[in-house]
């Protein structure tokens, strides 16, 4: 198992690593090794990516999907903050992450308003006024709601020219 791991990491092997070192009582140390793995796998990838400058390459997001499927959510909100995920996994931490920590889940959504609006498209609008619908919802939840006008007069501002986008935000009331 650990060769298969080894040569694939993913969530599924690494579910299969834990069944099988489970049958012999030894998951803690298989655990220990398998995460210890993908880390160092992590920063050699991270050593050698040439699209760092653009954003792009390896992130932590197998660590963070580890951690979930563990229901260690702390785990993996550290995990992100240290080296990323894919957007997917930082929009299901945000939804976790707004039940106990509604600030942490605010400054995800807010991260992730404007690239979803620049593909330009009137999916990724509906997809942006969503997160702003949830921005909106958490300011109420933490009686901020002083600051989200300003928040949403920025997005204006910053997408004035994308009419469909803004047809969106009229229908969000400050």
């Amino acid at each position: 198992m650990w060769l298969e791991f080894a040569e694939h990491a993913s969530l599924e092997n690494y579910g299969k690593l834990k069944k099988n070192a489970d049958r012999i009582g030894q998951w803690p140390s298989w655990r220990e090794k398998a995460l210890d793995f993908i880390r160092k796998e992590f920063a050699a990838k991270k050593q050698k990516s040439t699209f760092r400058s653009w954003g792009y390459g390896p992130d932590n997001s197998l660590l963070v999907e580890i951690f979930f499927w563990e229901k260690d959510t702390d785990a993996a909100w550290r995990e992100a903050q240290v080296g990323g995920c894919s957007r997917q996994l930082w929009m299901k931490l945000a939804a976790d992450r707004g039940k106990e920590h509604p600030e942490d889940a605010i400054m995800v959504y807010k991260k992730w308003v404007d690239p979803i609006a620049d593909r330009k498209d009137n999916w990724a609008y509906e997809e942006a006024a969503a997160l702003i619908r949830k921005i909106q919802l958490l300011h109420h939840r933490l009686k901020q709601d002083g600051v989200f006008p300003d928040f949403l007069l920025a997005v204006r501002i910053m997408h004035k020219q994308k009419r469909n986008f803004m047809k969106l935000l009229d229908k969000i009331k400050p």
